[in-house]
């Protein structure tokens, strides 16, 4: 019992550690998706380095563990393109860019999210296909 005492907060502080440090992965992830989203840098003005992803950048919402969940930009005027480093927001449940003039192909990373349910990228300017890992998630709601 004691040696379960002891161990607790060593559990708790590197589960505590991997949580922070998947957080700061994101946030350079979410900026390296805003310079391509916003190339000129005129919408995502609240997306900074020295934001809190959760409560600073707009659009963005966190699950209870602070990671990125869901990114709700639609009808931002947004008119870059979108970056394949989404792909890297393994937990986002939600992305809802439609209603802006994004151009370029969608890009096939965003089928590495396994969580994704929700997913508008309908009236805007993309091209190309669809790509079939797209096609084949499961968790996408229809």
């Amino acid at each position: 019992m004691l040696l379960h005492l002891l161990l607790l907060p060593l559990l708790f502080l590197h589960f505590s550690n991997q949580v922070m440090a998947e957080i700061t992965d994101e946030l350079a992830t979410l900026m390296e998706v805003k310079t391509e989203l916003d190339p000129e840098d005129k919408h995502l003005a609240s997306w900074s380095v020295n934001g809190d992803l959760c409560k600073d950048f707009e659009g963005v919402g966190c699950d209870w563990k602070g990671r990125v969940s869901n990114i709700s930009l639609q009808g931002k005027g947004l008119s870059g393109k979108i970056s394949p480093n989404i792909g890297k927001l393994k937990h986002l449940t939600g992305l809802f860019l439609h209603y802006n003039a994004l151009v370029g192909d969608i890009p096939r990373e965003l089928g590495n999210l396994s969580e994704l349910t929700d997913l508008y990228l309908n009236v805007n300017n993309l091209s190309g296909e669809i790509p079939s890992n797209i096609g084949k998630m499961q968790g996408l709601q229809g």
